[in-house]
């Protein structure tokens, strides 16, 4: 797959009402602010010219460069329409689809989901369950998507039964992220204090 067919999509719209409120994408994690890091890890897989879709209900993101803000179609209705929306302001046949707080990223392991992707509407990598925001997604997915939308359902995965699903099992997933730290989000204090931990030793 040629990287001119991928478009970063990263979900920003929640409240981080678990973090007392603050926005998540800007807490610093080793120095850095997470949607730094997330940036870091996912615009290689696009053209060099290509912004990140960040789905977000303020402007609080705006001025980080290659970023372009997109509103949530209905804000604070959660991850599915947050997915729809960024998902509709994509150009590129693929997205790779994250939320906003999680620091540590694989872009290797992005590489290899995003190989998988022909024949597939989407490649979701699966342990205990399913991972839909650390996934690929065509944007064959809208219809299914917005469907889901529309009859009221909430979970990111309530489409998958109307999609071509490709599922990624933990092994292959270990191949490229051994300790499977791509999957590690942050949100309650504790997954903070863990990550800054995590960064510090890195």
């Amino acid at each position: 797959m040629a990287l001119d067919d991928v478009t970063p999509v990263v979900l920003a719209g929640g409240q981080g009402t678990r973090l007392g409120g603050v926005n998540k994408a800007l807490l610093d994690v080793g120095g850095r602010r997470v949607i730094e890091r997330v940036l870091d890890a996912l615009l290689p897989l696009a053209p060099p010219d290509t912004a990140a879709v960040v789905v977000a209900n303020d402007d609080a993101l705006a001025r980080i460069p290659r970023v372009r803000i997109v509103r949530d179609v209905e804000p604070r209705a959660g991850a599915l329409v947050g997915l729809y929306s960024g998902l509709r302001a994509v150009a590129t046949p693929l997205a790779v689809a994250v939320a906003c707080d999680m620091p540590f990223l694989c872009t290797t392991l992005f590489r290899h989901l995003v190989s998988l992707a022909e024949g597939y509407d989407a490649v979701v990598p699966l342990l205990d369950e399913p991972e839909p925001l650390h996934a690929v997604y065509r944007t064959t997915c809208l219809p299914a998507v917005e469907a889901a939308v529309a009859s009221g359902r909430k979970r990111v995965i309530s489409f998958f039964d109307a999609v071509r699903v490709r599922y990624v099992a933990e092994d292959e997933l270990r191949r490229f992220d051994p300790e499977l730290r791509s999957f590690s989000n942050i949100n309650t204090p504790d997954d903070l204090e863990r990550a800054r931990a995590i960064a510090s030793a890195s």
